[in-house]
């Protein structure tokens, strides 16, 4: 059977907007490795440092809500090009920064561009390519993004330990030059006739309620249920609840909220952000674990993560390709119960676990992981309407992002140390990293009940 041919035009505009994508999960990824030496050169804590990913992550979320309103009002040159000016800019920030909070606004500065690039390159294979060679092309979509997190700990490991961190972000500067070469040549720069205006009240109501949410996971670090965290939760629950109201009564819908009238829909959503929290977790983790506990170099840190995340990164092709064989049930299946086993393992040996142990683990974490992550995304936009694609990649895009900021948070707070020696620093480090590998498997354990929920409703193969 002759499949539909896609036009060498099109995969270079994936490339291209996956290419902007990459650099900024790379700098976002990259940063990880460095934050022992933030914290002694900006004397500020593990909990303010932080933010320097888990802002950086809640702005592309907030960027994702909008991909489906820009990408019915601009080309896809112009929503690139505002995406590559914004990254540009930011990046010439950071690199310049002296201080760590003009650090912090240059990566905010940068995560509107990453928010503009990561939905383009999905919007157009959701548009552009035939639903038979879907799975290959979110596939090949995925490889390309999916490198940044591989390369990021190393990247930004051997690059701080040789020329310091400053060097991240100025040798990525030609990669994103690349990029806007094949953009400009490539991407379609047809204008939509929608005259659809921008949902401002929505867009302000569930702004509210994501960083309301993650302030109030934040304020966790006290170890106590303060009258703040009460007061930030119930405003994100009711902003939330505001939003969800103003877009069904609407005509002019910041995202299209029926979709969530798929019980498919919302179960495939939650195991690919169950999948997004413990990866971005255990990313952040680790490195601070290597340094703080094993005594490791930021290289050294880098590497452990190198293997696992270039093998994650090889198979996404291959992934894509089994759903378009098998359907969704086989590959969400092994991936999860997979999984499962891998966490488990993983918590046991946690609490003194290795070097060399940290590498092999988190190659079959990766492995099992991301198995589920490549395929459940695809599941989604399957159980929707075609019209609908572009909300159902905007709201999974944004979960991916908000998710991630979640899991970074959680992280930070299971190792945050209150030592004041090395030793001291170590033991927390350790105790906190065990307790959050073992969090994290009980969440993957609850994930398998959305596994069974998702197959008995799915109307897609």
């Amino acid at each position: 059977m002759n499949e539909e041919k896609v036009s060498s035009r099109v995969i270079w505009s994936i490339v291209a907007a996956a290419i902007l994508g990459f650099s900024g999960i790379l700098t976002e990824t990259s940063m990880n490795v460095t934050f022992p030496e933030l914290i002694q050169q900006f004397h500020q804590s593990m909990g303010t440092v932080q933010w320097l990913t888990t802002a950086y992550l809640l702005v592309v979320a907030l960027l994702m809500l909008t991909s489906a309103h820009f990408n019915a009002i601009l080309s896809k040159r112009q929503t690139y090009m505002i995406g590559w000016i914004a990254f540009v800019v930011g990046d010439i920030i950071a690199i310049i920064a002296p201080s760590f909070w003009l650090l912090l606004f240059g990566r905010l500065i940068m995560a509107v561009g990453t928010g503009f690039a990561l939905p383009l390159a999905f919007n157009v294979i959701f548009t552009s390519v035939p639903m038979s060679q879907l799975g290959k092309y979110m596939g090949f979509g995925t490889l390309i993004i999916s490198l940044a997190p591989a390369l990021g700990p190393v990247y930004g490991g051997v690059v701080t330990y040789t020329l310091g961190w400053r060097a991240i972000f100025m040798i990525i500067l030609p990669v994103t030059i690349i990029s806007l070469l094949i953009g400009w040549f490539n991407l379609d720069n047809q204008k939509p006739t929608s005259k659809n205006k921008f949902a401002y009240g929505q867009f302000i109501l569930i702004g509210i309620s994501l960083v309301s949410a993650i302030l109030a996971l934040g304020q966790l670090e006290s170890g106590r249920l303060t009258a703040a965290i009460i007061i930030l939760a119930l405003v994100a629950i009711v902003a939330m609840i505001g939003f969800i109201q103003a877009a069904k009564r609407s005509t002019n819908q910041l995202i299209d909220v029926s979709v969530f009238r798929s019980k498919a829909l919302v179960m495939a959503l939650l195991i690919y952000a169950t999948s997004q929290a413990i990866n971005l977790a255990v990313n952040f983790a680790l490195p601070q674990y290597s340094q703080l506990t094993l005594g490791t170099t930021t290289m050294v840190a880098g590497f452990i993560l190198m293997p696992g995340s270039l093998l994650g990164s090889a198979v996404a092709p291959v992934y894509g390709s089994m759903y378009d064989r098998l359907g969704a049930n086989k590959p969400l299946t092994w991936g999860s119960l997979g999984f499962l086993v891998v966490m488990i393992i993983f918590s046991v040996m946690a609490p003194n676990i290795a070097t060399i142990g940290l590498t092999v683990v988190y190659v079959v974490f990766t492995l099992a992981r991301n198995l589920t992550f490549s395929v459940a995304m695809t599941a989604g936009v399957a159980e929707v309407k075609p019209q609908q694609s572009g909300d159902v990649n905007a709201i999974f895009n944004t979960v991916q992002q908000f998710i991630g900021a979640v899991g970074t948070t959680v992280a930070a707070l299971f190792i945050q140390t209150s030592g004041t020696t090395k030793a001291a620093i170590a033991t927390q480090t350790a105790t906190g990293f065990s307790h959050l590998i073992w969090f994290s498997t009980v969440i993957v354990a609850i994930s398998l009940i959305w596994l069974v929920i998702y197959m008995k409703t799915k109307t897609a193969k």
